[in-house]
């Protein structure tokens, strides 16, 4: 679970946001913690079974 700090970072920032007062820094911080907060508790892709594409071989006939 985030942080009780980061949340009320996040509840002020998006305050700021809706207020149209928030700067360029804030914005980019409110960004960054948004995702950490959509990406909180989700399991992070394992490389070994990543997407991988199919070979392509060429076959003269």
């Amino acid at each position: 679970m985030m942080e009780q700090s980061k949340l009320n970072r996040l509840n002020s920032l998006f305050e700021k946001m809706v207020a149209e007062s928030a700067n360029i820094i804030e914005k980019r911080e409110l960004k960054s913690l948004y995702n950490e907060f959509i990406n909180d508790g989700r399991e992070q892709p394992r490389s070994s079974t990543s997407y991988q594409q199919p070979r392509k071989v060429a076959i003269n006939s």
